[in-house]
């Protein structure tokens, strides 16, 4: 799995309940291998597209991600 940096506090598991924002900003948002159910935020990916990002992101190059629908996201 890959953590996005939302509402989280960076570099603890996906336990960890911590919402710096608050709690009603959401949080615990994560890439994952899809597990054949619904989620709320997380990007669920089958697992070789998963392990396909896992094998490009590098870490030292801060990768971010970008998350809205469509229409916000057009530049």
């Amino acid at each position: 799995m890959v953590a996005i940096d939302y509402n989280r506090v960076p570099g603890r598991t996906p336990l960890d309940k911590r919402r710096p924002l608050g709690a009603g900003r959401g949080g615990g948002v994560w890439v994952h291998v899809d597990h054949g159910g619904p989620t709320n935020a997380c990007l669920s990916l089958h697992r070789e597209h998963m392990r396909a990002l896992l094998r490009a992101l590098d870490p030292e190059k801060k990768p971010v991600v970008v998350m809205g629908p469509a229409s916000a996201l057009r530049a």
